[in-house]
């Protein structure tokens, strides 16, 4: 009986590790290029220890054949897979943000290395993004990121196929009013990029000796960069606040 018992409970343990291992092996800041992936499957595993009680009413019996042990785990993979990606579809709308004010700013160009995809990114974008990092740590945001994966086993109970169709249209769903969000926050900087180029245009017109490509880039940078150090805690603000509702709209779904 006591082996039985180890058994089931390695069982379970295992299958919710699929689950949230692969989950936070995606997930914004727990899977960052800096963050080794043995740390990443630690977490995941702690986790899995600490869950596993908890969602084991829910949790099916160990499967007697390869065929429906697969097929779970499959599930199961496809379920974390989607909650870290709809994690990361929140946090698209503040790469939107920081694409769009860097282009309006004139720092597109400036580039550095980005320790979250080690690769080269905009200096805006990453300033952006390891501001929210942080915040989101700070503020305890990401325990309702391991909130939505505990609340997500009464969603899609294991065993039970995960519904594809409604994963692709709340997919959707969320990338829309991502990109919506992503261009609220970049506005102010959008607006002053258009005033500025009609003014631009308008100095161009009156004075055609004037070189105006010299004259409008340091001016366009240094009144860029004003404008978002004013902006920053709104656009910070505006977005945690969005990156919780959709935190707490994908644990209830």
């Amino acid at each position: 009986m006591l082996d039985t018992l180890i058994a089931t409970s390695v069982f379970n343990v295992l299958l919710v590790f699929t689950r949230l291992g692969f989950a936070v092996m995606l997930l914004p800041g727990f899977g960052a290029a800096y963050v080794t992936p043995r740390v990443r499957l630690v977490v995941a595993f702690m986790l899995a220890l600490v869950v596993a009680p908890l969602v084991e009413p829910v949790l099916p019996p160990e499967p007697e054949s390869a065929t429906v042990l697969v097929l779970l785990l499959v599930s199961e993979v496809l379920i974390g897979t989607f909650i870290a990606l709809v994690v990361n579809l929140l946090f698209a709308a503040l790469h939107l943000a920081g694409t769009s004010i860097g282009f309006a700013s004139g720092l597109m160009n400036a580039q550095a290395f980005d320790p979250n995809t080690t690769q080269t990114s905009a200096l805006i974008l990453q300033l952006l993004t390891m501001m929210a990092l942080v915040l989101i740590f700070i503020l305890n945001l990401h325990h309702l990121m391991i909130r939505a994966l505990v609340e997500s086993y009464s969603l899609f109970p294991p065993g039970v196929l995960p519904p594809l169709g409604d994963f692709v249209a709340y997919g959707a769903q969320v990338l829309t009013r991502s990109f919506h969000i992503g261009w609220q926050l970049s506005a102010p900087m959008v607006i002053f990029t258009i005033v500025f180029y009609v003014g631009m245009g308008l100095m161009a017109r009156l004075m055609p000796q004037l070189n105006v490509f010299f004259v409008s880039l340091p001016l366009k940078i240094l009144t860029g960069l004003g404008i978002l150090f004013v902006i920053l805690p709104a656009v910070m603000l505006v977005f945690l606040r969005y990156f919780e509702d959709g935190l707490v709209r994908l644990s209830g779904l």
